[in-house]
């Protein structure tokens, strides 16, 4: 119990001064309850879930970090962005058994219809095993509430408090494996300095940890500078996929996933699945993606 309260005190503190923004790139106004069910969160939904299994194989307890855990399930509007996304897949979903982990992850949390979409928070729940544990960490209190009422796993704890700060105060973990999902609604201009320095920070004190960081495509240039920087802290796996061509500011084009020490056997995994979603999820008729 001492050591739960002093985690959180961590979690909760106020950034520290000196910490200047180095990495600047566009706004992007992402909010997980507004964007439920859509491509993007398909794409991040299923290399987690891909990640998780290969990582579970080894019979070693798992920790994983959700630093921006969001509210964990999310009612899908009538219209929305999930048009794009789940429900796109979802009717003729018996024709890509290559998905059908996912598949059956979203199905576990809806009866006949589909009318719920469970964020990533939910998904690693039942995933892990009664010897891992999850921590998920959220800001927003209304978020962090609505979170509690659905998350009610024994191995997993909720957090309120900042991501960032996370990466510092539950590193390394006891479990000496780990994954950590660090998925930002890029909101802020400084949004990437902020993702680099506590990037920096988790990995001086937990290195062999994988690192899954989410990102938008809005802007080509923007996202491949972002890559670049993050593409350069070690060994990594980039995964894109867009549904519009890459050059168009005024939208949200695509996403991508920058994995930091992916385990063995993700590349040659997601090289089997991205093709497929780029194909279904592709709003021009032309996929787009890549694994490399």
């Amino acid at each position: 119990m001492g050591q739960d309260r002093e985690e959180r005190r961590q979690v909760s503190c106020r950034q520290g001064a000196g910490q200047r923004p180095q990495v600047h790139g566009l706004p992007v106004n992402y909010r997980h309850a507004f964007h439920a069910g859509s491509a993007a969160d398909v794409l991040k939904h299923v290399v987690l879930l891909e990640t998780l299994d290969l990582v579970l194989q080894k019979p070693k307890p798992l920790f994983v970090l959700d630093t921006h855990a969001g509210e964990g399930l999310y009612r899908l509007q009538p219209e929305g962005e999930a048009d794009e996304g789940i429900r796109r897949l979802w009717g003729r979903r018996g024709e890509w058994p290559i998905l059908g982990g996912y598949f059956e992850a979203v199905g576990r949390f809806n009866g006949t219809r589909l009318r719920d979409y469970p964020g990533s928070p939910l998904l690693i729940s039942e995933r892990l095993r009664p010897e891992d544990r999850l921590v998920a960490v959220e800001e927003a209190s209304g978020a962090h509430a609505a979170l509690q009422q659905v998350l009610r796993s024994p191995h997993s704890q909720i957090f309120l408090g900042n991501g960032y700060h996370a990466l510092k105060a539950l590193l390394p973990p006891r479990e000496r494996r780990g994954v950590i999902l660090i998925d930002p609604p890029y909101e802020r201009v400084t949004e990437r300095s902020t993702l680099l320095t506590g990037l920096k920070t988790a990995l001086q004190r937990f290195r062999q940890g994988i690192y899954l960081i989410w990102y938008p495509i809005k802007d080509k240039r923007d996202a491949e500078r972002l890559v670049a920087v993050l593409s350069a802290l070690g060994d990594h796996l980039c995964v894109e996929l867009l549904t519009w061509p890459a050059d168009v500011k005024s939208r949200l084009n695509g996403s991508g996933l920058l994995i930091l020490n992916p385990p063995y056997g993700l590349k040659k995994r997601l090289g089997e699945v991205v093709p497929t979603l780029a194909q279904i999820l592709t709003r021009d008729g032309t996929p787009r993606y890549r694994v490399r």
